[in-house]
């Protein structure tokens, strides 16, 4: 999908007109944009559009979602000299790692697009199933962003309205069970309006098999076993998607928003400003591509390297080993030169060319839920062994034994989530709902200081500053 960028409050738009005819970005406001239906397609659009900056899913995203897990380990004979990520790593980060401010205001910025979207599409006069569409499209993405804030942050303001003026803007924050509530309430209304599919340049919108997913997210992080296996259910029984039959296919760039892609953050290569940064952050410095170093972001653990079992075909798509007898050589000085490999982009000609998408829910994380949220109900089920083993098969693993207790089974799902899911974004949010957080982490590094505290990040300190009537979460 290509995106339509946008600024802070309302949004900008690219004309097409012959340049003596624009109008400066600044003359956009609220009363003379939302005219017709390509305005609301650009108001849509730029929802949308903080996803792919390096706030979110462009750099900020990983180190939250990754970094502070088992899965990386900064350090190691590597450079800590990134305070922010070395701090997320070893749990010393406080209210002020601006990374935490970085990931707020991002997600804040969508929403306000969204509310915005939301108020003022229904008074344009366009064609009425459009219309629909987008307001769905943008509930979606006002869902999506307070999802991702309640998880890291626990209760948070929750504001529905357009934000216009800079004036009495101090709110006190939602408790997360409001949070939640109105998060599933908008991820039903666009779930009930939203097409199953799209073509063309509208490829990697908010589909309805999206919203679908997310409520099956959303409910099995509430423990709703019930809700969350009915949920995933649809999603399988919609016949949209299907897993591709190697692992590594997921992730080819020819296959994105293909059938195994249930919502990607979208990026195009090719010089638009609009590429993906994955290839070149999470690439060491000691292996260039198309000449350019990579930065070395989110290095893999020896932990979870060693977790994978040689069989397993999963293993050396996501985690590429280097050593220092082999070309591109890793300094000697580090313990473990593994780096994440499943995003590169060979023909990318800068470290923000790539043009891979970032996976944010495959047809693989549904199958996982509906397994899970069967396996919390009552053991044995057997169309939750019939999903992970799909899963498993394709990894090149055997199927897991039917014998298995409800106890083992579930371990056996964690254990295929990380795997399977390994840097997509899913494996701090699945220690925390598992109460086994502090466990990983100590199991990987003994020597991290990571207590129940930390089930939360610190609300940012120069947020609290603006608001003084922000509480902050305890340990902080």
């Amino acid at each position: 999908m290509k995106k339509i960028l946008a600024f802070m409050v309302t949004l900008s738009v690219a004309s097409s007109c012959n340049v003596l005819d624009q109008v400066p970005e600044s003359a956009f406001t609220p009363t003379n944009f939302y005219k017709n239906s390509d305005d609301a397609i650009a108001a849509v659009s730029a929802v949308y559009d903080p996803l792919n900056t390096q706030d979110l899913y462009n750099q900020v995203m990983w180190i939250i979602q990754d970094q502070a897990t088992d899965d990386a380990e900064w350090g190691g004979g590597r450079s800590t000299a990134n305070q922010a990520k070395n701090d997320l790593d070893k749990y010393t980060f406080t209210p002020a790692t601006s990374t935490f401010q970085s990931t707020w205001s991002a997600q804040y910025r969508g929403i306000n697009r969204a509310n915005a979207a939301i108020e003022r599409i229904p008074a344009i006069t366009m064609d009425p199933a459009l219309q629909g569409r987008l307001i769905a499209e943008a509930k979606f993405m006002r869902a999506f962003y307070y999802f991702t804030l309640v998880r890291l942050f626990g209760d948070v303001p929750l504001t529905l309205t357009e934000t216009t003026s800079l004036v009495d803007l101090q709110m006190p924050r939602t408790p997360a069970e409001e949070v939640y509530a109105q998060i599933i309430k908008d991820f039903t209304e666009a779930e009930a309006m939203l097409p199953a599919a799209y073509s063309g340049a509208d490829r990697g919108r908010a589909t309805k098999g999206a919203a679908t997913a997310f409520l099956a997210k959303v409910h099995l992080t509430r423990k709703d076993w019930a809700t969350a296996a009915s949920k995933a259910k649809q999603v399988i029984d919609s016949g949209v998607y299907d897993l591709w039959d190697t692992y590594a296919e997921a992730f080819a760039i020819a296959n994105k928003n293909g059938k195994e892609a249930v919502f990607e953050v979208q990026a195009l290569g090719g010089g638009f400003g609009e590429g993906s940064w994955m290839q070149g952050y999470m690439r060491p410095n000691f292996d260039r591509v198309n000449n350019i170093s990579g930065f070395g972001d989110d290095p893999v653990s020896k932990n979870l390297y060693d977790t994978y079992t040689a069989a397993d075909k999963r293993r050396d798509v996501n985690i590429r080993v280097y050593s220092a007898t082999t070309t591109p050589a890793a300094p000697a000085s580090v313990d473990f030169p593994g780096y994440v490999y499943k995003y590169l982009d060979l023909s990318a000609t800068g470290n923000n060319e790539g043009s891979n998408n970032f996976p944010v829910i495959r047809y693989a994380d549904v199958l996982l839920m509906y397994a899970e949220a069967l396996n919390e109900q009552a053991a044995g089920n057997v169309d939750a062994f019939a999903a992970v083993n799909r899963i498993r098969i394709r990894a090149g693993l055997a199927a897991l034994p039917a014998s298995l207790s409800q106890s083992a089974f579930r371990n056996a799902i964690a254990l295929e989530r990380r795997l399977e899911l390994a840097f997509e974004g899913h494996r701090w949010y699945d220690l925390v709902r598992t109460g086994k957080l502090v466990e990983a982490i100590k199991a990987q590094n003994p020597t991290i200081q990571v207590t129940q505290d930390h089930l939360l990040f610190p609300i940012p300190q120069t947020e609290r500053d603006v608001n003084p009537i922000l509480t902050q979460n305890p340990g902080y």
